[in-house]
């Protein structure tokens, strides 16, 4: 190929007859421009082409062209050696060495679009982000005669596809409308593995028909897509959560908040086509009352989840949560916030079913009473983490159990479980010594409490004693003094003296404190 261009050039070069070769390179003949066998040392300079069948030619105009340079002992010659031809750093743009190919002459606005300017109206912008090659490392073909002339146009697909994969889904789809280069990386499968699609002014449905569209393609499946995250206002429908299980097999984590019109039926079909799937939140879908796998399948199958939000799904019942913990025995995260028709007779079967329960969250459950809670105590110290939030009708009794049998209890929250006193916290603090994290606002607990407390539990970080109206100093005291590694004090609304403030502030360097109190600024 590169003789056949070699050749090409030597006819190009080769002395016509009224007329001088160089003229098909911007230069004129000696008899046409005395000055043409000068050597200019600028880029900048311009050449007189002197058309011979148009001798009307207006001297003034001057155009910018690649410029041959011959050695000192060819300059009269008519021969030329092309071994020692070379084009001039102007003519490829940056001053690099002349590639050991000849380009044949291409379109002039393309050739010169360094000289014209990158904002020219007259150039098409998108096609200068393409490469002329596979040489060049690219995985498309764009435009063969491309100069490359910004920095971004440097960087390898690699590194473009590294600041891609920081984007947001709708962000990335966008940079795939700006080139063709774009297009090819924006939708790299390495990119799609992780859907995110945030805030109510994405059409979720439309979105997802399209990146399934791109993705998959012809084929019926995109085994890529491992994770779907579909939040803050964005919603679906069962129509686009039926197509996720049908061309999603491999979704490992899904999770729909607030999707008011998912039901019952496309969530079965997630969870029979998606066997791994093993994340699952579906906080807000005010339809969601059961979780299982579709009729007529193996009744023996189990779900693989491990982690499983139901908050605010206001029509869950006790049948409902019989079912799931049945279906999903290896469940370790639980989430039941302000399922209000959940009560004790429900609750009793989560222990039955799934015995490695690390978390679980009943808060805002009003139905939930001391009973329950004989009924997770038999969790034992697997159980690290309890809510009963606002649970009014739990009280020390409920605790106690709790205590005694989850020893290993690193996170309590009892806020505004009135009855609870501090016969319940001394109880909890002997028991539970590697707390961590408690939550008694409102609860009617004294400075006796907390002095057991800081003295049993002294690896506690976060305290929270909001509205605990019989708290004073002294018990903050005692608090700051045994728990130096405190990080964060919640101390609103309650009866604490500039003298309290000031001993958490000596005693926990790095400990925040939230107040009420303007005389603590």
């Amino acid at each position: 190929m590169r003789t056949s261009m070699n050749q090409q050039l030597m006819e190009r070069l080769s002395p016509q007859p009224g007329g001088c070769p160089l003229v098909h390179l911007g230069h004129t003949s000696k008899e046409a421009d005395p000055s043409a066998d000068r050597f200019y040392p600028s880029d900048d300079h311009n050449c007189n082409y002197h058309h011979q069948q148009n001798n009307s030619f207006d001297s003034s105009q001057y155009y910018n062209q690649p410029h041959l340079y011959l050695p000192e002992g060819q300059k009269k010659s008519n021969a030329f050696d092309l071994s020692s031809l070379s084009l001039g750093s102007g003519y490829w743009g940056y001053g690099e060495p002349a590639k050991q190919y000849y380009r044949a002459p291409s379109n002039y606005l393309l050739d010169n679009f360094t000289k014209l300017g990158k904002s020219s109206p007259s150039l098409d912008q998108g096609y200068h982000t393409l490469g002329f090659g596979a040489s060049e490392g690219n995985v498309f073909k764009g435009k063969k005669y491309h100069n490359k002339n910004n920095s971004f146009d440097r960087l390898t697909d690699d590194i473009i596809v590294k600041i891609f994969s920081f984007l947001a889904s709708v962000d990335l789809s966008v940079c795939a409308t700006v080139c063709r280069r774009f297009n090819v990386l924006a939708w790299a499968p390495s990119l799609w593995r992780i859907i995110r699609l945030e805030g109510d002014n994405v059409r979720g449905d439309r979105a997802i028909r399209s990146i399934l569209r791109q993705l998959c393609g012809q084929t019926d499946t995109c085994p890529n897509i491992e994770r779907i995250y579909i939040t803050y206002g964005t919603k679906i429908t069962d129509k686009s959560l039926l197509t996720l299980a049908r061309r999603c097999p491999e979704l490992t984590h899904l999770q729909i908040q607030g999707c008011t019109a998912i039901t019952n039926n496309a969530l079965f079909e997630v969870a029979s086509r998606c066997n791994n799937l093993q994340h699952l939140d579906v906080t807000g879908c005010v339809k969601i009352s059961c979780i299982s796998i579709n009729p007529g399948l193996d009744p023996s199958r189990r779900l693989q989840l491990q982690y499983l939000d139901l908050t605010d799904c206001s029509a869950l019942q006790d049948s409902g949560l019989r079912v799931i913990v049945h279906n999903c025995p290896q469940i370790t995260h639980l989430y039941l916030r302000r399922c209000v028709q959940i009560t004790d007779a429900g609750l009793k079967f989560v222990p039955s079913f799934c015995t490695d329960l690390k978390e679980l969250s009943v808060s805002d459950c009003v139905d939930i009473t001391d009973f329950g809670l004989y009924e997770l105590g038999k969790l034992g110290p697997v159980l690290r983490y309890l809510s009963v939030a606002k649970c009014h009708r739990v009280s020390d009794a409920g605790l106690k159990v709790i205590a005694r049998r989850c020893y290993k209890l690193r996170y309590l929250n009892a806020r505004g479980c009135e009855a609870v006193s501090d016969d319940a916290i001394i109880f909890l603090a002997r028991s539970c010594t590697r707390l961590c994290a408690l939550d008694i606002g409102k609860c009617d607990v004294s400075d006796a409490g907390l002095r057991a407390l800081a003295e049993s539990c002294p690896n506690l970080k976060k305290l929270s004693l909001r509205s605990c109206d019989l708290v004073t100093d002294r018990g903050v005291q005692c608090v700051a003094y045994y728990c130096r590694g405190l990080q964060q004090l919640n101390i609103q609304d309650c009866q604490i003296t500039l003298e309290g403030y000031r001993a958490v502030k000596k005693y926990c360097k790095r400990c925040v404190i939230e107040h009420t109190n303007p005389g603590f600024f």
